[in-house]
């Protein structure tokens, strides 16, 4: 399958293309995430026409959400555009969503089935994203992920390592729950959907996928800075990390049986993958490493 993919230059763009062309299954085509800031309909249909994909691979809001003040509401007439030129080409939409789109009130993971209900913006803008394409698009498939973390920025995850790495206080609490899952994991699973959708399976449908083990967010940045401290730029990073019980409660975590039972594609554990990608942050961003 020709896959256009929107937003190739984000870290889950940049394990996309890590992940796919090896298998040489399919063909990607990529586009970086400026190149999808269209102002008007034609530039969505244009790029689209052009591409002749077979499917459309959308990173771009999931991207989005990771970076300070960059999804806004203008991506919703964004998305509107990318659903009426690929209804209009035939084309398969592959939609990567999060988990932002509910409030966090739930004691329990969320299932598919439950309604999205977050009043913030970023998550209103997700939820309108993804009604627009659903009115629109017989054959979208909207995969809602957990906390997505990546060494490689703009990204939360290398925000908190740049506090440590510079010497500042970190508060976080495990009143804050989700279900964080590397870029690459989420390169392997949308690999494995793509390729059940390149040989017959449906199209269509909503999904969730988290690493397997939901968590707190002080235990999870507990486990980036034990594997960080070997390292002597964060040798007292121990010591600046402050766990507040103060936080308000929200759990995004995500019940992941759907995809599992559908697609046969099995959780792993989140811990798996910290230390890669705290090794990922420090040679890109740490100079000591890379002299």
């Amino acid at each position: 399958m020709r896959i256009l993919l929107l937003g190739s230059d984000t870290p889950i763009g940049y394990s996309l293309r890590a992940f796919v062309p090896p298998l040489q299954r399919h063909e990607l085509i990529p586009v970086p995430l400026d190149a999808t800031r269209w102002t008007r309909q034609r530039h969505a249909k244009k790029m689209l026409k052009t591409a002749n994909a077979d499917l459309v691979l959308d990173a771009r809001l999931i991207s989005l959400i990771d970076r300070v003040d960059a999804l806004e509401p203008a991506d919703i007439q964004r998305s509107e555009w990318l659903g009426m030129s690929a209804a209009g080409l035939n084309c398969h939409y592959l939609l990567l969503s999060s988990s932002r789109v509910f409030s966090g009130d739930l004691k329990r993971p969320y299932r598919e089935s439950d309604r999205v209900d977050a009043s913030d913006e970023l998550g209103g803008i997700l939820i309108e994203a993804e009604n627009q394409l659903r009115s629109l698009v017989d054959s979208l498939f909207v995969l809602r992920l957990g906390w997505v973390f990546s060494g490689r920025g703009p990204s939360a995850f290398n925000r908190i390592l740049d506090r440590l790495r510079d010497g500042e206080d970190l508060r976080v609490s495990d009143n804050r729950r989700d279900c964080p899952v590397h870029s690459a994991e989420v390169a392997r699973v949308a690999a494995g959907v793509i390729d059940q959708i390149g040989v017959g399976a449906p199209g269509r449908g909503l999904f969730h996928y988290g690493s397997q083990g939901d968590t707190g967010y002080f235990s999870f940045v507990e486990a980036a800075v034990a594997c960080a401290s070997q390292f002597a730029r964060f040798g007292k990073a121990q010591e600046l990390l402050v766990e507040d019980a103060t936080m308000a409660y929200a759990n995004r975590s995500l019940d992941c049986t759907q995809i599992r039972h559908q697609f046969g594609i099995q959780q792993r554990p989140w811990r798996d993958f910290v230390e890669r990608a705290v090794r990922r942050y420090i040679q890109l961003y740490c100079e000591e490493i890379r002299d």
